[in-house]
């Protein structure tokens, strides 16, 4: 996410579920820049991520060895990451965890490029 395969405006939409989690101390601003770039004028982003301000370390993960971060984030922190990117966020939803899925927070916000 910080240095996407592709054209300028070559996006009409980019979908960034739970994915923003695992992106280093200071790497959102970047990442949020060049999903802006990516999209067309007017495209939107959605970004999903779990609600927090802890880091959870995976060692294993589903039988396998894994070496994974997995960095909650808060509501306002990725709402001004967006915005400074050149968004607008249209839409904002936190919800409690399902029945089966790890219990956290979510949160999605959902951002329309200005120009």
């Amino acid at each position: 996410m910080l240095a996407l395969p592709a054209r300028d405006a070559e996006f009409g939409a980019v979908v960034a579920l739970y994915s923003i989690i695992h992106l280093g101390p200071g790497e959102l601003a970047r990442a949020c820049g060049e999903i802006h770039r990516v999209l067309r004028p007017s495209g939107l982003a959605l970004f999903s991520f779990h609600i927090g301000s802890e880091v959870r370390h995976l060692a294993q993960w589903w039988g396998h060895e894994v070496d994974l971060d997995f960095r909650f984030l808060e509501v306002p922190e990725v709402a001004e990451a967006v915005e400074c990117a050149g968004f607008g966020v249209e839409l904002r939803l936190e919800r409690t965890s399902y029945p089966g899925e790890v219990e956290t927070r979510r949160g999605y916000l959902l951002g329309r490029r200005r120009n």
